[in-house]
Formats: structure tokens, sequence, C-alpha cells
């Protein structure tokens, strides 16, 4: 097993205040509270309260709670999945760093020469990756003071978030706006939904495309957290290499340092240590002062996290996030929860919000995610039918409307099952020591049940706290071996985790069974029912007309880069036309968006035109038009319309299903479609 070192020897089961302090630490609280570092160090926090109680101001011997996640994206589906069980080291790092600025880029990049660390605490992260430490205020205070001391550093060692870019590219709307029906256009919609395009250069499409969703079905009185947690991601999901020029690309790969030291007017001595390819960045540029195009910074302080877990079960941790730089924003008054993102040899969990216990009696499959497949005695409303939908959740809208109530007691959903997620159950049993599960799958629209087979090929992790991560692993017939309940693996009770996505989407049948040490069957459990469907629904557009105010001449535009020539000065109303259609259509939502902050495309239709929701399980097309009106003195410029289908498909694994007994709306599956219009004056 590997020795940790000195600094990695602190145990993070003491209290905050106990912990001695180090090197730096002593240094930056002596910098700030005129003490010699020399009377501080390997002082504890409550040592230095009681020592130099009126010496020293209180308030920098407070600790500040910083909390955060250990995620690992998926290759696959593009989802942050939680790293349980690692140990979080928390670094004191000082670093010399180079600038590179370039001129024209809104952009820059730093490139780390030599940097001191020093681990002032480790915590491990939960089952769902979670973790928390607490933070000496003065560590915070001294980074802040530092770069408020300095011209552009507040600036230029902030990484930025998807927020700050958005607040550059979306002027602020005025206080007094013109008042919309629902529903409103988001943020990122209002110059015509060019931004989304801007924005994918930063995230994902797929979240860019969900945070345009939420924005646009965004309810009063509903949760923000999805919209603010997108927000508060980084701006860039990727690695942005820095523009180098080419003179400098040519001298970099021909390793002339004199040359290139030449070139970046910085000393030899001091490009001892530099490496083009190991950047950090791009940040906001500063334009507030002239800076040269590379320029050496000493001496940066910051508070940094190095993430370990022993991924090959040999009780030595490998390191699996490391040489992270400025990953917490840090401010006076609000520090938002960090996400520290793995990489892809971490081993992950299930995707999880809370813990997750229920009790086992006979053996049985008892819930997807969640949601339990099996229904309550009546009168109590069911979860799931003989077809396999779930009956709470996205429940029909008898009217037709987007928004109405419905009484808690009402189970009328035809909701299927789609994404990722786990089946839960009890496999103990007399003489069982191995359990596989088995469907029967009806196609989609089909009432022919095909021939029984056998889940393949399913792999796992488990884990619990101070033992190795348990790999589950089927044999060629899809046996799994029964784990023993009482050494408390998490998650527990875990039967398989399901990608539906990778299956036909209709209806399972599933059993389990269980098996002897000869993996001869010695009890079948009763099946229970899933209907999958992770098909996108349809959207499109079918016409676009526009006519003067006050006519009755409307004129028929194509839907291939339509353009509007309207007589400057004049008001118009714009006509548009879309229909949506899915097996399982849940609902639809038009938004028209427009040119700047003001520009608006304001609905004149009733607002039925614009939101929808299923009738009954049948429901499944809808056709409307809508007519908005846009004001003479309107800009000329990009005009569209967003049109958002939804699913009713949804994923189980949800801990809002838990808080409302699955008596709840869920968006898991939608499409977008985009409508751009050009209007001009002529």
């Amino acid at each position: 097993m590997k020795k940790p070192s000195k600094n990695e020897s602190r145990n993070q089961d003491q209290n905050p205040d106990q912990i001695p302090l180090n090197k730096l630490q002593a240094k930056r609280l002596a910098n700030i509270s005129n003490i010699d570092s020399k009377l501080l160090i390997n002082k504890s926090v409550a040592e230095i309260k009681n020592e130099f109680e009126w010496k020293i101001d209180l308030e920098l011997l407070f600790f500040r709670k910083v909390c955060g996640k250990v995620v690992k994206r998926d290759p696959e589906t593009d989802e942050l999945l939680p790293v349980p069980f690692a140990t979080v080291y928390v670094e004191d790092t000082d670093c010399n760093l180079m600038g590179f600025f370039p001129g024209k880029s809104s952009w820059s990049w730093l490139f780390p020469l030599d940097c001191n660390r020093e681990v002032i605490s480790t915590v491990t992260t939960d089952e769902c990756g979670n973790f928390c430490v607490y933070i000496p205020r003065f560590e915070i205070d001294w980074i802040l003071r530092w770069r408020k001391q300095r011209f552009c550093f507040p600036t230029i060692f902030k990484r930025p978030n998807l927020r700050d870019i958005l607040d550059d590219l979306i002027p602020e709307p005025e206080k007094v706006r013109i008042p919309l029906p629902q529903p409103d256009p988001g943020p990122i919609l209002r110059n015509g939904g060019l931004t989304l395009d801007y924005l994918k250069q930063f995230i994902s499409s797929k979240n860019i495309e969900k945070l345009s969703v939420l924005q646009s079905s965004a309810e009063l009185g509903g949760s923000s957290s999805e919209i603010d947690q997108l927000y508060e991601s980084t701006a860039f999901n990727k690695q942005v290499p820095p523009p180098f020029p080419r003179e400098f690309r040519e001298l970099s790969a021909a390793n002339k340092m004199k040359e290139l030291s030449a070139h970046m007017a910085i000393s030899d001595k001091s490009l001892a240590n530099f490496n083009p390819r190991y950047f950090i960045g791009p940040f906001k540029r500063c334009f507030d002062v002239s800076m040269p195009v590379w320029q050496q910074i000493n001496d940066v302080p910051d508070i940094t996290f190095r993430v370990t877990q022993d991924i090959d079960g040999d009780g030595t941790e490998e390191t699996i996030y490391s040489e992270s730089f400025f990953d917490v924003r840090w401010d006076n008054t609000h520090i938002s929860d960090v996400t520290l993102e793995a990489s892809q040899i971490a081993l992950t969990s299930i995707d999880c919000d809370q813990e997750f216990h229920f009790p086992c009696g006979s053996p049985e499959i008892s819930f997807a995610g969640y949601m339990p497949l099996h229904n309550p005695a009546s009168p109590i409303p069911p979860y799931i039918d003989a077809n396999g939908y779930a009956k709470r959740v996205n429940r029909p809208h008898p009217s037709g409307g987007f928004y109405e109530a419905l009484p808690e007691t009402e189970a009328t959903a035809f909701s299927p099952f789609a994404g990722y997620f786990p089946l839960f159950g009890c496999n103990q049993h007399d003489d069982a020591q191995y359990y596989r599960l088995k469907y029967i799958h009806t196609p989609e629209n089909s009432v022919t049940p095909l021939a029984q087979s056998t889940f393949l090929g399913h792999s796992w992790h488990v884990f619990k706290s101070g033992l190795p991560a348990h790999h589950v692993v089927p044999d060629a017939d899809g046996w799994y071996e029964i784990l023993d309940p009482d050494i408390g693996w998490s998650p527990e009770k875990l039967l398989l985790n399901w990608p539906t996505y990778r299956y036909a989407n209709g209806l399972y049948e599933v059993v389990m069974e269980l098996a002897n040490s000869a993996k001869a069957v010695v009890h079948t459990t009763a099946s229970i029912k899933a209907h999958i469907d992770n098909r996108k629904p349809q959207g499109i557009f079918t016409l676009l007309r526009w006519n003067y105010v006050g006519e009755d001449n409307w004129k028929t535009v194509g839907l291939n880069c339509p353009v509007i020539q309207r007589t400057k000065g004049r008001a118009i109303d714009i006509e548009v036309s879309y229909e949506a259609s899915s097996d399982h259509l849940r609902s639809m939502q038009l938004t028209g968006n427009g040119c700047g902050v003001n520009g608006i495309l304001s609905l004149k239709s009733a607002v039925d035109t614009v939101a929808w929701w299923h009738r009954n399980g049948a429901d499944n097309y809808e056709a409307k038009t809508a007519v908005y009106y846009l004001a003479a003195n309107m800009l000329p410029g990009a005009y569209g319309f967003h049109l958002v289908t939804d699913s009713r498909a949804f994923n189980p694994l949800k801990s809002a299903g838990l808080e409302s007994d699955w008596v709840l709306n869920l968006k898991h599956i939608w499409k977008t479609t985009e409508l751009r219009v050009s209007v001009v004056d002529i």
C-alpha cells in the first residue's frame, strides 16, 4: 500500500479548528494579521485564537463550508455520474504562471511554470459523490485581497461560467416590459435563437437544448435549480487550445528555447519549466490595462483539489482528478458548489440524490429507479398498470390546457419509462447463491410477444466505505452472484443497471430466477411490467404567413430561410402553423423571440395556440396555428420561433418522485425545433 506523505496524513475526522497550519497557511495568515509566520506554523486555529485573541481579527479565524461533487462524464450518454468513496485532497497552492494574452482575442490562457502545494484537509465523497470541507476564512480572504490589489487579476483568475458568457452576450432587458402571455421566451431565445448556435462552442448541444427547454417551460413557483446548475457550469466543457501564432508553433516544435525566449520577450530561466501543451483556460481577457502578449505572474495563491480512488482494488488509490486551478469562484457572499469532473478511469455509481432504503420480504423485483413496480392496496391510486405504464407521472389534462390542476388521487397517466435506471429488489432465498433476470419483449404497436431472453453483459460497481469497490459481472448465461446484504454495499439491493435505450421500445415482462450453487433454478419471482420508449417526439413547422395589421392580405413565406419584407414603420402580424406527433406525446410549447433586448414578438392569438397538453392516452398528435404581433417600432433583424415537443416517457431515477409519491410531471425526452425569420425594411 502506498505510504501517505507527511501532508497527506492529516486526519479528515478532526475538527477543522484542531488541524495545525502548514507553512503556506501560516504565511497567508501572517500577511494579513502582522504576526510573524514562525509563531503560527504548526498551531491550530483554536490555539491561535487563544494565544492571539486580541491581536488578530477573529473573523479571519472562522471557516467557510465549501461543498461539491466528484463526477465522471458518461461517454455514451453525456450524463455526469457520481464517483463514490473517493478521497478529495484540499490543497494550498502557490504557482508561478506564464500568461498568454493574444491581442485580438477575448480570452487569455495560463501556463503553470512551477507550483508549491500543501494539503490542508481531506474528505471522502459519499455514495453519491458529494463532499463538504471547511476552509479557514483567512485563506479565502488572502486570495481575495491578493487579487483585488492587482489590476485585472479578479478577472483573469476566475474561470468563466455560462452565466458570464450570457451576461456579455445578452444585454440586460429593461425593467419595464410589455406583459407577455405564457410561455415567455428565455434570454437565450430573445435574439431569434441565434444565441443557441453561439453557445454550442462552450457547452454540449444537449445541455444547450436542455437550457432552452427549461427556460421556455419555466413556471411561477417552480424550481430553478436545474437552470441555475447549468448557468453555474464551466463555460468551456472541453479544453480550448490557445491560438498560438505560426512562428511560436514552429519554434516550440523545434525546441528552440533561445529563439522562443526572444519571441516571447521572457528570459530563458523563466521558461525552464514552460510546457505549451500544459495550459489552463481560457479565461476572460482583461482590457482595462495594456499588457504584453506574454507575461509572467508569480506567487499566485489558490486553493485547489486533487481526487484519488482505488480503481483496481489493490489498496492503492490512483489519481482521478489533479492539477486543478481556480475550481472555486471565491466570493465574499456566495460560493457555488464545486463540480470536479474525474478522468475516465474513475469508478462510478448510479445517479443518485439521496440514500434509498426499503425492507425485504420474499424475493421480488421491487422498484424501477425509485418508483414502485407493485401497486398498493385499493383505493390508493396505482403506480403502474398491466401494460407497464406509470399511472401517476405526466397525467393527461382533459381540457388540453398546458396548466391544469388535477386531484392528487387521480392516476390516469399512460407514461412509459426511458433512459438509464436501476432495477432494485430482494434476491435472498434459501439455498440461492445466484440470480438472473429474464424478459419477454412485445414490440411497440404489436400484440405478439417475442421469445423469452436473458439480460446479458451488464456490469456495474458497488461500494462500501473502507473496502475496495466490487465489480458485479455476470457469467455467460447472465447469472450474478448474490451478495451478502450484511456487508452493506451501496447501492443496496441493485439487481440490474438497465440501459433501456439499448433495447427496442415496447413492453417488457421481467422475472428473476434464483439458483443454487450448481446454478439450478430454485425459485422464480412474479413478473413485473415496464413499457419502454426512448424515441424523441416529432415537432415541425408547416406554414408561415404575414400580414399588415388591419389588412386581410396574408402573404405566405417559404420555410427555407424565410424573409419578411415589410414597409418601414408599419406593424405586421405573423402567423405560424406547426404540429407534433409521437406514440407517447405529452405536450408542446411555442415561443416567439425577437431581435435584441426589446425586439419582441407579442402573442396576439389565445394562449392555447402556443401551449398544449395531451388530453388522454391516445392523444398523440396535435396541430396549432398562432399569430404574433410585431410593432412598427421594432427593429428589423433576426426573429424566430422555438418549438418544444415533449414525450410522456420519464426516467424513474428522480428524487423528486419520492418527495411527491410520483404524482408529478417529469421531462426526460424532448425535441426542440427552430424556425428563424429575417425581417427587413424596404
